[in-house]
């Protein structure tokens, strides 16, 4: 029997159900049956349970955006996969299910490396890491950047391939604990990012200049900081809000030369050869060790409620999946 996680409308974790399902049948052209057996938990999904973020479909949702797989049939017309291939995908509702119907473009065969957890752990993820140090802004090796949100789990990603790709990486954390955690993995530098000195702090960690390149996964409590440490002519890498919308003066910004971007992973990956480069380079850092042991916290997909409640009261350090009854 198929089971799947359902919220009819907007509000708290509990708005959540779990629910037996009807079979969902064969694919149809173009797509794949899919049995999953791991699912990411992402911060966004509890946007969208909670309403903070627009449903992009009408209500009841099918909760979740990302998952990792065994392909079970495929329809007329699909030739990228077939039955028997591990693989994950990113952003296609519906994620939080023991077996779904997707379409097979947006699906990614795994290296027998990648491991169906590791994958529903890393892949959305990973791949808005991509995005930010390879698309948005091409990282150089040599550039000095500022990497907000360093604990969380693009955060963390992100300043250590930094750091792999050859850049010197000042990391911003929101607590002591958060920053020792960062220190042990990599960052060459690590702040407080509710130290009202944190700009000059940087300032004086790069002779007086600034950074080249600062990634704001935060938005308000860090937006201004943010650009006080970056130089004249630097990239202002805007893509989270975890503390709300700030105040954006872009007027002030082009007249210091700052590039301001607000990019989204889809615009990066929305083809299908940019996802299959984006992946490829992604499952090599991860084969290389440049993130070291992927590890998350495991949730039956019975338990998605719980999930989001850990997330909400900040229970967890680093990812989280969920992982159906007949895996568990």
């Amino acid at each position: 029997m198929i089971h799947q996680v359902i919220a009819r409308e907007t509000g708290n974790p509990s708005v959540m159900q779990y629910e037996a399902a009807a079979d969902i049948g064969n694919p149809g052209p173009g797509q794949v049956r899919l049995r999953q057996e791991a699912i990411g938990v992402n911060f966004v999904d509890t946007l969208f349970r909670s309403g903070a973020f627009k449903m992009p479909l009408p209500l009841p949702l099918a909760m979740g955006v990302e998952g990792a797989g065994v392909v079970v049939q495929v329809g007329e017309g699909v030739t990228t996969v077939q039955p028997g291939d591990r693989v994950a995908y990113f952003f296609a509702f519906g994620a939080y299910s023991t077996e779904r119907l997707i379409d097979a473009q947006q699906l990614v065969r795994l290296p027998k490396e990648v491991s169906a957890e590791s994958a529903a752990a890393t892949f959305t993820k990973g791949l808005t890491a991509w995005m930010m140090l390879f698309g948005a802004h091409q990282l150089r090796a040599g550039e000095t950047v500022l990497v907000h949100g360093a604990a969380g789990g693009v955060g963390s990603m992100v300043a250590r391939w930094a750091r792999a790709l050859g850049a010197t990486v000042i990391a911003a954390a929101g607590s002591a604990a958060k920053a020792a955690t960062v220190q042990a993995h990599g960052a060459h530098h690590v702040l407080l990012s509710d130290d009202p000195a944190l700009a000059s702090k940087v300032r004086e960690l790069t002779g007086g200049f600034g950074v080249e390149v600062v990634y704001e996964l935060v938005g308000k409590d860090t937006f201004a900081q943010s650009v006080e440490a970056l130089r004249d002519g630097g990239y202002l890498v805007h893509v989270g809000n975890a503390s709300g919308s700030p105040a954006v003066d872009k007027a002030a910004l082009a007249a210091r030369g700052i590039r301001y971007i607000q990019p989204s992973t889809g615009q990066y990956v929305g083809e299908r050869a940019s996802l299959e480069r984006a992946s490829a380079t992604l499952f090599a850092a991860m084969r290389d060790g440049v993130f070291g042991e992927v590890t998350a916290t495991r949730y039956r997909l019975a338990d998605a409620a719980r999930a989001h409640e850990d997330i909400a009261a900040r229970r967890l350090s680093g990812a989280a999946i969920l992982v159906p009854e007949e895996v568990a």
